[in-house]
């Protein structure tokens, strides 16, 4: 047996749902949420009160979005049609339709690390072959793109604040499901509206934005590090992409719960029927037993992975853009 094949088999011990322990998470989860709206829409103008339930509004909202995430693998109930539902009433906190982002989510699993599909990436990665032969036009198109300023800061409101509300892959799995999201989220708007008018509109507009920053950080990083593999198929496999295209976040125990263990995002992609709620225990379990060596990454080493912008494909790792002399040669990475 290979080891790939090693690691996945004893992955599927951990890979089977706790209906309790769903329940609880999503109890607390949603009754911390809302305490926190509450507090933040009763206090509107006290920044005493409003700033802490801001962060903590969104910190509970990401961690919704990440129980929808485990709904979308069907992985948090037991029950297909519990993940279903849930997921679904989830979808106005979580700012992102049920069924249209389980189709896209699907892709990026099935072609991770897959330099012939790097469209079904939340994050376009170019190779350094690419940027070399570009023209000028598009290399500025690419700068701008990767930018901190608009992928981290600006681009994560704009994707969940305007284009998921009809994204095109939606008319794939189903235009009732994109309007039943969008009357669900219309409907928590005018509640929120109602109760604290257009400071209370305020308030939401600003957990929404924290959590979404946050949230689009992740993904860059478990996916942007300096020695991720990419590679093309047939030579490019499940198991190896999941295992070498992936980093584990080590951020610490809040972010390890408030995220649902997302974090541990290697482990995860090679075994996505492992719930949040048992991948960190799964995740130290396989370490102890020497069947994980994950590539782990502090937070502080996480913002310095924005620097990373083109996959060296002769080299197999993430490297600056070029530095230039006058002339236009290319002289040394950043």
């Amino acid at each position: 047996m290979s080891f790939e094949r090693e690691v996945y088999a004893a992955s599927r011990r951990f890979a089977r749902s706790d209906d309790r322990r769903a329940w609880w998470e999503l109890i607390v989860s949603l009754t911390l949420y809302t305490g926190a709206m509450v507090a933040g829409l009763s206090s509107i103008g006290n920044w005493w009160l409003m700033v802490p339930a801001v962060v903590v509004a969104a910190a509970m909202g990401l961690r919704i979005y990440m129980i929808q995430h485990d709904c979308l693998h069907r992985s948090f109930f037991t029950s297909r049609n519990l993940n279903d539902r849930v997921g679904t009433l989830l979808s106005p906190i979580a700012m992102t339709p049920y069924r249209a982002t389980r189709y896209i989510h699907g892709q990026h699993h099935t072609y991770v690390s897959d330099l012939e599909r790097r469209d079904t990436f939340e994050i376009f990665t170019m190779t350094l072959t690419e940027w070399q032969s570009a023209p000028a036009w598009k290399r500025l198109q690419y700068r701008i793109y990767r930018s901190p300023v608009l992928l981290i800061l600006i681009g994560p409101f704009v994707l969940y604040g305007v284009l998921r509300r009809m994204p095109l892959y939606g008319f794939k799995t189903g235009v009732g499901d994109l309007i039943l999201h969008n009357l669900l989220l219309g409907g928590y708007l005018v509640l929120i509206w109602w109760l604290s008018g257009w400071g209370g509109i305020a308030f939401w507009a600003a957990s929404f934005y924290l959590a979404s920053v946050f949230g689009a950080l992740i993904p860059y990083v478990v996916h942007n590090f300096e020695e991720i593999f990419w590679g093309r198929r047939p030579e490019l496999t499940f198991k190896t992409a999941a295992l070498e295209g992936s980093a584990v976040l080590d951020w610490g125990r809040l972010f390890d719960w408030v995220t649902m263990n997302i974090g541990y995002h290697d482990l995860h992609h090679l075994n996505a029927k492992i719930p949040g709620y048992k991948l960190g225990t799964a995740h130290a379990e396989l370490e102890a037993e020497g069947l994980l060596h994950s590539r782990k990454i502090g937070f502080w080493q996480g913002l310095g992975c924005l620097r990373w912008k083109l996959y060296d494909e002769e080299n197999g790792r993430m490297v600056p853009f070029p530095q230039y002399q006058r002339r236009g040669r290319v002289t040394a990475a950043e």
